[in-house]
């Protein structure tokens, strides 16, 4: 059986499948919270059996952990990076007063270049804490490739953990393992 789900039956399902990860905490469960939450997704009525009418069982649970589940944790990533602008984000880091002088698009989008009334420029690059070397090797990329005045711009990354707890140890071990380099981190959460 082909998977060609109705636009009108996806966005539906999607939506049903967003509130119930929202009323769940899905963002911030365990693993195994995770695996028993999908499992009630399969076994619902108004999204896993609505899927099997358009696919093989078998692929359901599959379509929902990749193609929605995925896309929720992405819009969620999304609207916790973006909570904070750019210019407070440096002002809190280093204390310099920022204006965004390039936006990214792409590949890195939500990246900026800023310039401060210092002078300095600033990269501040976004990412994930359990991919931080993504979003450092972005930066660097933009780095080398953006003449800034032939300075050496200061890099923060914009970290997110997924509304999981992050213990301090993590949390320190990153800020210092930056530090040595140069670069500096922050960790955002979407506000509740």
């Amino acid at each position: 059986m082909p998977c060609k789900v109705p636009k009108k039956t996806k966005i539906a399902i999607q939506k049903e499948v967003f509130d119930e990860a929202d009323r769940f905490g899905y963002m911030a469960c365990s693993r195994y919270d995770s695996g028993s939450f999908l499992d009630r997704l399969v076994e619902s009525p108004k999204v896993g059996k609505k899927l099997a009418e358009y696919m093989e069982q078998a692929h359901v649970r599959t379509y929902i952990k990749d193609a929605i589940l995925n896309a929720y944790t992405k819009m969620k990533k999304k609207e916790a990076l973006e909570s904070i602008p750019p210019e407070k984000l440096i002002k809190d880091v280093y204390g310099d007063d920022a204006s965004i002088i390039q936006e990214f698009g792409g590949k890195h989008k939500g990246m900026y270049v800023l310039r401060g009334k210092s002078g300095k420029f600033y990269i501040l690059s976004p990412g994930t804490v359990l991919k931080w070397e993504t979003a450092l090797r972005k930066a660097l990329q933009v780095v080398a490739q953006e003449p800034l005045g032939g300075e050496t711009p200061r890099i923060c990354l914009s970290l997110y953990n997924g509304e999981q707890p992050m213990t301090e140890p993590d949390r320190k071990l990153i800020i210092d393992s930056l530090a040595v380099v140069g670069v500096k981190a922050t960790f955002c959460a979407k506000k509740k």
